[in-house]
């Protein structure tokens, strides 16, 4: 796990930008989180690295009982003997939520395992940055995004509300992008299957909230993850580690916003619907300059 000032995939924002941006968290006083998770089931997506993995660390250490839900097995496993090793109590799920009848079958572990959770962090995403000519035959790069950032969650919410609707209590916090508010060139199947998933919690939140069950979604900016790490052009721009992200689930679990983003994102979201004229022209200018740069690589 990082704790130090930078992750593999570049700098940590400074300080002073999270304070402005409203991302700054240190997470909630523990007492206050263990009231709302100790000796109770927590399950967490995307649970082998980065955010997942930070994030189960600090739920079981205030008691949580956190199911870990990921794809690799081995990676899984090193963080719950991580957990274990500090006292903590953790299982794992080894899920691929490319499949939503694995991700169901999952669900229906996890309430017959572990009983209705208390929160789920739907955390798992894939990240993909490709120009629509890049992957004009490549229709499995929009398959396999919505299957893990859309499809696959869905899947396995279906079977874990009613469970915890039923209950009448229990919080699901969303882990999305700002990319939901501001769409990006080159990010046309990540951003689209990330809105997609968003718009369904959004949607579902007012159903939830009259059985008692709070919903929260976190917009977030660049996080320094492996998964960010494979575009070459973010290891140099400062942004979140997993453990700010880790703080502000923590954060969100005791005050229970229902959405958390930063304040340029809506800015930037309502200047896209209110001028999309000079906005286009801004991101023409972009994809032309980005296709330019290509041209003289290839030049001999």
């Amino acid at each position: 796990m990082v704790r130090g000032p930078d992750a593999p995939g570049g700098p940590r924002m400074p300080r002073a930008v999270l304070l402005a941006t409203g991302m700054a968290r240190t997470g909630a006083p523990p007492d206050r989180v263990r009231e709302r998770v100790g000796g109770r089931t927590v399950v967490v997506t995307g649970a082998s690295r980065g955010i997942g993995a930070a994030t189960a660390e600090r739920l079981a250490a205030v008691g949580a009982r956190v199911v870990l839900l990921a794809r690799g097995a081995e990676a899984l496993d090193d963080v719950v003997g991580a957990v274990r090793s500090r006292g903590g109590t953790a299982h794992a799920i080894a899920v691929d939520l490319r499949d939503p009848q694995a991700a169901a079958a999952a669900g229906e572990r996890i309430l017959a395992e572990h009983g209705t959770p208390a929160v789920v962090v739907s955390n798992a995403g894939h990240s993909i940055h490709r120009f629509l000519a890049d992957y004009a035959d490549r229709f499995h790069d929009v398959t396999r995004t919505a299957g893990v950032n859309y499809l696959g969650p869905v899947a396995l919410l279906l079977r874990l509300l009613p469970a915890m609707t039923a209950a009448r209590a229990g919080h699901l916090v969303l882990v999305s992008t700002t990319s939901v508010s501001v769409p990006l060139p080159g990010w046309s199947a990540y951003g689209a299957s990330k809105s997609a998933l968003d718009a369904w919690v959004a949607s579902v939140a007012p159903e939830l909230a009259v059985d008692g069950v709070a919903t929260t979604t976190l917009r977030l900016p660049l996080v320094h993850t492996a998964m960010s790490a494979a575009t070459p052009a973010y290891r140099r721009v400062p942004g979140l580690l997993p453990d700010d992200v880790a703080a502000l689930v923590t954060h969100s679990v005791v005050a229970r916003p229902r959405v958390v983003d930063p304040w340029w994102s809506r800015a930037a979201g309502l200047a896209v619907d209110l001028a999309p004229g000079p906005v286009d022209r801004l991101a023409t200018g972009y994809v032309r300059a980005v296709r330019a740069a290509r041209r003289r690589r290839d030049v001999p």
